[in-house]
């Protein structure tokens, strides 16, 4: 199946994903939020520990589901006597039901602010080789 690809979530958040104990993952990073930003309700998102530059054919994750969809911006000011300085952030939250475990077989991407995405399959066992 199709799916938008979020990289580089640690192992102990996928565990709560798993467990049912977390369902918002609240994404900073650029290529993640590039690509939440084009999800939609009801799409298959593949979550990974893997690093965006490491995906390729057979990552595995865990297929969820997108229930929700935030954006929000944060701005955070830093003053000091003659200076000031604003920086802005973009965030993204996005509300995931896990599905399956998965694999990756292909990964699709074209540019550096692109979505990710992947052609994914549903594991129910591993091989031992």
């Amino acid at each position: 199946m199709r799916c938008y690809i979020i990289s580089g979530i640690s192992r102990q958040v996928i565990e709560e994903i798993l467990r049912g104990n977390l369902r918002t993952l609240e994404l900073r990073n650029v290529i993640n939020v590039a690509t939440a930003l084009n999800t939609k309700l009801g799409d298959c998102v593949f979550i990974t520990t893997a690093k965006n530059v490491d995906l390729g054919k057979g990552v595995t994750g865990i297929i969820a589901e997108v229930e929700g969809k935030e954006i929000v911006s944060h701005s955070t000011f830093f003053a000091r006597n003659d200076y000031f300085e604003e920086c802005e952030m973009t965030v993204v939250r996005l509300r995931v039901r896990p599905k399956a475990l998965g694999r990756l077989v292909q990964v699709f991407r074209k540019d550096l602010l692109s979505p990710v995405e992947g052609e994914a399959i549903q594991v129910d066992h591993f091989l031992a080789r």
